[in-house]
């Protein structure tokens, strides 16, 4: 299991910064509800810039709180992400069940969502419904936003059946796919995943502060350059409903010296 650039998380990465994810207090730890391939795919590039512009960093904040060399276990955070996430789909599917009947979900979702797009992404009422509902990122997503589809198309059959391709046989489709994988998904008793999803949990806080104060560190550096900004996305960048963490950066005084000045 690799992203798209790769990259492959071992548990060399997760050993490495354990201490810290044990120092991190309960209270601080958020539920990590981001899809880890995107994530890890956003931190990525937000790392390969941080490493090309390091020098811009350095500069502008040498007197104040930010010290780029918190961040050189980056790697590690990403990995230990990558890593832990792996080790906890393999628990909760060990047998790849789960894949199988997402491999089915896949064409079904996809259909449903371009259709919904269709009919009703410029609705006053029903455009807020399909942007929530396609706002989903985990595998259980999946299985809810297929009975959401189903009880839209249903709700408002009367426009869809003559303006999509849509059938009554993909609804019901959509509904026996979302139990199955549900099924399945739970199949292990919560207990024996506890551990697991904590680790994962503290991993990707701990991933997502190290991108948050680097992304706030650019937007004040490269603040007169929008095509430098594109190269620091956020791990939100594809959630519509998230709050990231505020950054604890003290930005410098605006007359210091930037790449941009």
């Amino acid at each position: 299991m690799s992203n798209e650039s790769g990259f492959q998380g071992t548990v060399e990465n997760l050993e490495k910064i354990k201490p810290q994810l044990d120092a991190l207090r309960p209270e601080e730890v958020r539920q990590f509800n981001l899809s880890v391939p995107n994530a890890v795919s956003a931190a990525m590039r937000v790392f390969k810039a941080f490493k090309a512009d390091v020098s811009a960093f350095v500069r502008t904040f040498r007197f104040d709180a930010f010290d780029p060399a918190d961040y050189e276990n980056f790697p590690e955070r990403v990995g230990a992400l990558w890593y832990v996430n792996k080790q906890l789909n393999q628990a909760i599917d060990p047998k790849g069940d789960a894949d199988a009947i997402l491999a089915k979900i896949g064409p079904l979702h996809a259909k449903l969502g371009k259709a919904a797009v269709y009919l009703w992404c410029d609705s006053e009422e029903l455009g807020p419904v399909v942007a929530d509902i396609r706002a989903g990122a985990g595998r259980m997503d999946k299985a809810d936003e297929l009975v959401r589809y189903a009880a839209l198309f249903e709700e408002h059959w009367a426009e869809a059946k003559d303006n999509s391709n849509v059938t009554q046989d993909d609804l019901t489709a959509a509904r026996t796919l979302s139990a199955q994988l549900i099924d399945t998904l739970t199949a292990i008793p919560p207990s024996d995943l506890a551990e697991l999803r904590d680790i994962q949990n503290r991993a990707g806080e701990y991933l997502r502060r190290a991108v948050d104060d680097i992304r706030a560190a650019a937007i004040y550096i490269f603040r007169r350059d929008p095509e430098a900004l594109e190269r620091y996305p956020s791990l939100y960048a594809n959630v519509s409903q998230s709050t990231p963490r505020k950054s604890t950066i003290v930005r410098p005084d605006a007359t210091a010296p930037t790449e941009t000045d």
